[in-house]
C-alpha cells in the first residue's frame, strides 16, 4: 500500500485528546459535541461520554505515514506499523511508574532510575517484602542483564502480584513465596508468567490511587488493578496456614539460565543444518533424475550439447540427438563427470520407491563402467 505525508500543520491536529499521541493506532473515536477531539486506539478502552467510531478516518489512517509519537524519533510509520514500533522504539519515553516521581526517562533506562533515585525498591536477582499487610509496593529487579518490574496489591479477598519485563518476556517466568515469623511452613506458587510492561496499566501511582494521568486505564478503577493481577493469593487461606503473624513474600526470576539458553540456540543451528542438507539431498535427487525416463541416473551419464544429461540406456536409444522435448541438439560421448561423481556419494532412494537407479544395462552387475570408472555394486538404502 502505498504511504503519503500530509503537511506537518495537518499531522500536529490529528492527535489524542486523552494521551496526545498521534491519532495512528486505531480504532478512533470522536469523543466531543464540538467534533473536534478524538481518542485513539491507546485509549479507546478508556470510557468516555461520547464514543463514536470515525470509520472515514480509520479509512485515510491507514494511507497515511505518521511521525513516531516519541519526540526524539525521526521516524515516519505507517498506521498498521505503529503499534509495534512504539513497543521497540529506542525513544520510547515513561513517566515513573513509582508514586510521588515525576520525572520521565526512556523506558530501557528505567533500571538505573530506580538505582540512583529509589535504591531501596532496587534489587538483583530476587526481593523480600516484609509485611504485606501493610504496604503496596512497586520494586525494580535485574536479573541477566534483563529488567523485571513487579507490582504488588491487595484487595479484601486477594494478595496480587503481576511481575513485568521491559522487553519481550521470551517465556521468563517468577516464582513467590510466602513465609511467616511464626511458622515453620511456607508457601509456594511457581510457573507464573512475566508479562509485557504497559505504562497505561501497570502504574504503581494507579494502585495507590494517586494518579492524574487522563489516559492510564485504571486511575478511576483501583478495584480492577487488583482484578488484573497475574497471580492471586487468598488472604483467608494465607490467614488459616500463618494465624497473624509478620508475612514476608520473596520474588524470585525464574527464566531459562545461560547454559540453557545457549544449549536452545546450538539446538536451533543442528536443525538449521539438518534441514539444509535435507534440501540439498533432494535437490541432488533432481539432478540425478533422467529427464527422459525419469529414473534415476547411474554412471555413465551423458549430456547433450546443450547440456541436457540422460542415463546410458535413453542415450543409446536416442541415436545421435538429444532426446530432451524441445531439443535436437546433437549428442556425443560427451560425460558429466560431475554428475556421476556425485551419484557415488548421495543415498539413493530404494528400489521399491516410484524410481529405480539405470545403469548400464537392466542386469549389469560388474563394478566398473564402460571407460573404467568404478561403479558401487550395491544402492545404499536411505
Amino acid at each position: 500500500m502505498e504511504k503519503f505525508v500530509p503537511p506537518d500543520s495537518v499531522v500536529d491536529q490529528l492527535k489524542c485528546a486523552l494521551c496526545d499521541f498521534y491519532l495512528s493506532i486505531l480504532p478512533v473515536y470522536l469523543i466531543s459535541d464540538d467534533g473536534n477531539q478524538y481518542k485513539c486506539g491507546r485509549c479507546s478502552s478508556i470510557k468516555t461520554m461520547i464514543s463514536i467510531k470515525v470509520n472515514m478516518y480509520e479509512h485515510l489512517a491507514k494511507l497515511i505515514s505518521f511521525p513516531c509519537s516519541y519526540k526524539e524519533c525521526t521516524d515516519k510509520v505507517l498506521s498498521n506499523d505503529v503499534k509495534e514500533h512504539e513497543r521497540t522504539c529506542p525513544h520510547r519515553t515513561i513517566l515513573c511508574p513509582k508514586a510521588n516521581c515525576h520525572d520521565n526517562y526512556k523506558i530501557w533506562s528505567i533500571s538505573s532510575h530506580f538505582k540512583d533515585k529509589h535504591s531501596d525498591l532496587f534489587h538483583t536477582n530476587f526481593f523480600t517484602i516484609k509485611n504485606v499487610y501493610a504496604y503496596y509496593n512497586i520494586d525494580v529487579l535485574e536479573k541477566n542483564g534483563k529488567t523485571f518490574i513487579s507490582l504488588f496489591d491487595f484487595d479484601d479477598i486477594n494478595f496480587g502480584i503481576s511481575v513485568c519485563s521491559v522487553e519481550n518476556p521470551n517465556g521468563c517466568q517468577y516464582e513467590v513465596k510466602l513465609t511467616s515469623d511464626v511458622s515453620k511452613y511456607s508457601i509456594t506458587i511457581s510457573n507464573q508468567n512475566v508479562i509485557m510492561f504497559n505504562e497505561r496499566e501497570h502504574c504503581f501511582k494507579c494502585v495507590n490511587g494517586s494518579c492524574k494521568s487522563k489516559f492510564h486505564l485504571y486511575k478511576d478503577n483501583r478495584k480492577e488493578v487488583s482484578k488484573r493481577m497475574t497471580t492471586k493469593i487468598n488472604r483467608d487461606s494465607v490467614k488459616k496456614m500463618f494465624g497473624s503473624g509478620l508475612i514476608t513474600y520473596t520474588i524470585t526470576i525464574t527464566d531459562k539460565d545461560v547454559k540453557e539458553e545457549v544449549k536452545e540456540k546450538n539446538d536451533t543451528k543442528e536443525d538449521v543444518k539438518d534441514t539444509l542438507i535435507r534440501k540439498a539431498k533432494k535437490i541432488f535427487l533432481q539432478m540425478l533424475e533422467c529427464p527422459v525416463c525419469k529414473e534415476y541416473m547411474h554412471p555413465p551419464i551423458y549430456q547433450c550439447l546443450t547440456g541436457h544429461t540422460m542415463c546410458n540406456n535413453c542415450k543409446s536409444k536416442a541415436a545421435d540427438t538429444c532426446p530432451v522435448a524441445s531439443c535436437d541438439a546433437k549428442i556425443e560421448a560427451t560425460r558429466n563427470y560431475i554428475l556421476e561423481d556425485l551419484s557415488k556419494k548421495v543415498e539413493l532412494p530404494q528400489l521399491e520407491d516410484k524410481k529405480m537407479v539405470k545403469t548400464e544395462g537392466a542386469k549389469r552387475n560388474n563394478t566398473e563402467d564402460v571407460d573404467g570408472a568404478e561403479t558401487p555394486s550395491k544402492i545404499q538404502k536411505k
